[in-house]
């Protein structure tokens, strides 16, 4: 009987990842002085994915604010734990890479996250919006995290575009991750209580990051 406490704590986690899809990030430094090759390398690596027949989709976006500033962030998202057994062709896709990007960029970071639907109010394609807002949650308890943010989702209406996931790999697995897509600053400002309202909902917050993404679509990549 003393677990029984427990036992929505539990519920919740397996309904979480039964409803969740699989996301892979990378984050690129670009060398100093190298951007404008960075990026033409880059793309040049996504249409080596393109001639291949790669079926996954790969987003791509600047960071333009906080310690981060000018680092590149690509993704590719709704993905199966057995899809990263088959990628394509790994030995030339690490090739090519190392041909086309590595000489201009340096990986700083690979991770992956588990998308929480029953949090997010949008799918992949909120993604393509101008601005992102990267906000990254450190917090005691994952579980307690998620019910803060239940409790924020209700409270902070309307919520359009709205991500939330949880990380799966490469970090802290103490972390929450919020994608919040907007087309202006003007919208953008529409967060801009977020912070009080976030710890208004609960304690369980140790520290927020909030970075902004800026959506690239001549590097980025979706299969047709």
């Amino acid at each position: 009987m003393k677990l029984l406490p427990f036992l929505p704590f539990l519920l919740l986690t397996h309904a979480v990842l039964a409803q969740s899809s699989v996301a892979q990030f990378a984050i690129w430094r670009p060398k100093d002085g190298t951007t404008a090759s960075f990026e033409k390398g880059y793309q040049q690596h996504l249409l080596w994915h393109k001639t291949h027949g790669d079926t996954w989709s790969w987003y791509g976006w600047f960071i333009s604010s906080g310690p981060r500033l000018g680092q590149f962030v690509d993704a590719s998202f709704d993905h199966a734990w057995s899809d990263f057994d088959h990628p394509v062709d790994p030995a030339g896709d690490g090739a090519d890479n190392q041909l086309h990007v590595y000489p201009f960029g340096e990986i700083q970071t690979v991770f992956k996250t588990v998308l929480i639907k029953s949090l997010s109010t949008g799918d992949s394609r909120s993604l393509q919006s101008k601005f992102i807002r990267l906000i990254t949650l450190q917090v005691t308890d994952i579980n307690s995290g998620i019910q803060v943010l239940e409790q924020f989702k209700r409270s902070y209406q309307p919520l359009q575009h709205f991500l939330v996931y949880k990380l799966a790999d490469g970090g802290s697995l103490n972390q929450l991750m919020i994608m919040w897509g907007f087309s202006t600053f003007e919208d953008y400002g529409k967060s801009e209580a977020l912070q009080e309202a976030l710890y208004k909902a609960g304690t369980t917050i140790r520290s927020i990051t909030s970075e902004t993404l800026v959506y690239r679509a001549n590097m980025s990549l979706f299969p047709q």
